[in-house]
């Protein structure tokens, strides 16, 4: 099966960066520029991996999302998360919370940080067996 990862909030990378590719096998990246709360069940709902950068997520939808189980939250989006929600939701949580996007050196060095702790997570799955 194939990791599906969504991005919320990719407006904040300057224009130019992206995401370094995934060493893993199978898995696709939707990357919104902005998002509402009523427009995250609807672009997440078959999520694995959230990476939120400005826009908080709620997880009151929690049950609406079942495939969700790693949430990366970055710069603002940090700001607004209540952490124990979070993991009483059964919700993996990583926080950059001092990352910035605001250069484009700053966001490319955020990218790859995320790519990377990606990578580990789905390792650390298939060390495992299991899929995330």
């Amino acid at each position: 099966m194939a990791i599906k990862i969504v991005v919320v909030g990719s407006a904040q990378l300057p224009a130019g960066d992206d995401f370094p590719p995934l060493k893993a096998a199978k898995y696709s990246w939707d990357q919104y520029p902005a998002m509402t709360g009523e427009n995250i069940v609807e672009r997440c709902w078959r999520a694995d991996i959230v990476v939120a950068l400005i826009t908080a997520i709620e997880l009151t939808t929690r049950e609406k999302m079942p495939r969700f189980k790693l949430l990366i939250v970055a710069a603002e989006a940090a700001r607004h998360l209540d952490q124990e929600v979070v993991q009483e939701n059964g919700v993996e949580l990583l926080i950059f919370p001092a990352a910035q996007c605001k250069g484009a050196v700053e966001a490319e060095v955020l990218c790859k940080r995320i790519s990377q702790a990606i990578d580990q997570y789905i390792r650390n799955y298939e060390n495992k067996g299991v899929s995330p």
